[in-house]
């Protein structure tokens, strides 16, 4: 024992001496280093389509014994004309108050039957049933989410309930600003395309009636304009047998409604004004048209958004947050539809602030857009990203949200398995390119909402034309 203390005690004094002969001693002045991240594959996905037309995804994941399924129709909100806004939205929530067979209580209690939920919500693109069961259920939840998406009723009743919430649930969304901007924003960028329109009006909403509900559901559900996702402890051959029995006989006759391609971009940057009397503070959106997931220089752009604004660390949140406190919340991102694609900037400023916030923006944008960022930033922003996609690739729900994203917006299908690779093969110079090229700030739609007495005259100079003062539905 006394031999081993020596020994330890010579060690420790040796230590130092090491470090300052040359001697490879570990650096402790910062975080470690993080080595690249290994290349992500995605399990093995099985792929068929029943003899209805019904396209079926199938992972195997025998990891927890659940099942998570998303069915989903290939049209959405951009489906119908701006005199239906709403429409969707109120489809997909109705899905699931009555069948032929069930009404919204047995439809809840027999999901919580098989140990899971169902619901069903719509966006531009589509409308998407989601659930998920204890494997044991896995048929169980097929026959239910069949029986939801083949035969729903629209009860009168349910229709009334469902009108009656949409109307308080918009007149407490107006009472947000970063609402009212966001319908202004989407009304500006896309103007009179089906993208522009992001919320109902009064008037929408009560010409929503149960014949309107039913037509547009026989227009978009049919098996041929569907997708199924299925991940879970669930084989091949069983889960063959159960949609068969359960999907087999589907012969809706609905077809795809696609958005038509967005025509837009150039012009100048524009300033849009939504008056909110005695508001003390102001939100601010404002982006472009840009590029999606399929354009050659769409990873240079990601790397850009992410040390711009796509973090808590970037550039924005660091100096317009942290540094200046001119907000609580600031972030940039790309967003994806089927016909089209943005950059947005999104944040709430205090009214006093809003031109000093507005100039500071400004700025960070002109040098994402002039200076190649450094190596170092650059890799963190990639490590963020990489640990970012590799956690939400984690769970049944991520993997199945993200296989049915691929399907939706028809990426690659070695778009995530190549993910890790082309993060890592960003350069400086080429995330300067696509700053350059695609967050466009000439011809940016600017949209704030605050009092209109107190911020008419700050925006004035960074518009390119006169501020337009426009309502609170975008008009």
């Amino acid at each position: 024992m006394r031999r081993l203390a020596i020994l330890l005690v010579a060690a420790f004094w040796a230590a130092p001496a090491a470090a300052h002969s040359g001697a490879h001693a570990p650096d402790l002045s910062g975080p470690p280093a993080v080595g690249p991240m290994r290349p992500y594959r995605t399990p093995r996905r099985l792929q068929w389509r029943l003899s209805n037309g019904l396209e079926v995804v199938l992972v195997e994941d025998r990891r927890y014994p659940m099942v998570s399924a998303r069915l989903a129709v290939r049209s959405g909100s951009a489906a119908f004309g701006p005199e239906s806004a709403g429409l969707a939205d109120a489809l997909a929530e109705l899905l699931t108050d009555g069948t032929g067979r069930k009404n919204s209580k047995q439809i809840s209690d027999a999901a919580a039957e098989y140990g899971g939920t169902i619901a069903a919500s719509a966006g531009p693109d589509s409308i998407v049933l989601e659930t998920y069961a204890l494997a044991e259920h896995a048929g169980k939840m097929l026959g239910l989410l069949s029986e939801v998406a083949r035969t729903a009723s629209f009860p009168k009743d349910e229709v009334a309930l469902r009108k009656a919430n949409m109307l308080e649930e918009l007149n407490v969304s107006r009472a947000e600003s970063d609402f009212l901007a966001g319908v202004a924003f989407y009304k500006k960028i896309y103007g009179e395309h089906p993208y522009g329109i992001t919320a109902p009006t009064e008037q929408s909403i009560e010409r929503i009636q149960k014949k309107g509900l039913e037509d547009g559901y026989r227009r978009l559900f049919s098996p041929a304009n569907a997708v199924l996702v299925l991940v879970g402890s669930l084989g091949l051959e069983q889960a063959k047998a159960e949609l068969e029995k359960k999907f087999g006989s589907w012969k809706g006759t609905g077809q795809a409604n696609p958005a038509p391609e967005v025509v837009g971009g150039g012009g100048t940057r524009r300033v849009y004004l939504v008056g909110r009397p005695g508001s003390s503070q102001a939100s601010i959106f404002i982006g472009n048209l840009s590029i999606g997931e399929t354009h050659p220089q769409y990873f240079d752009l990601l790397l850009a958004n992410q040390v711009l604004g796509g973090s808590f660390s970037s550039r924005l949140v660091q100096d317009v947050r942290e540094t200046k406190g001119y907000t609580y919340r600031i972030g940039t991102r790309l967003e994806s539809r089927r016909a089209s694609a943005l950059w947005r900037l999104r944040t709430p400023v205090r009214n006093e602030v809003v031109g000093d916030a507005l100039d500071l923006i400004f700025r960070h944008i002109e040098r994402i857009r002039k200076e190649e960022v450094a190596p170092a930033e650059l890799d963190k922003a990639k490590n963020f990203l990489i640990g970012s996609f590799a956690r939400s690739m984690e769970t049944q729900a991520g993997l199945a949200d993200a296989i049915l994203r691929l399907k939706l917006l028809g990426l690659p299908e070695d778009y995530y398995d190549t993910f890790v690779e082309k993060v890592q093969a960003v350069s400086p110079a080429g995330a300067l390119k696509a700053a350059r090229a695609f967050i466009r700030d000439d011809e940016f739609t600017v949209v704030v909402v605050g009092d209109a007495s107190a911020l008419g005259g700050v925006l004035t100079k960074f518009s390119s034309a006169p501020v337009t003062v426009v309502d609170q539905d975008g008009n």
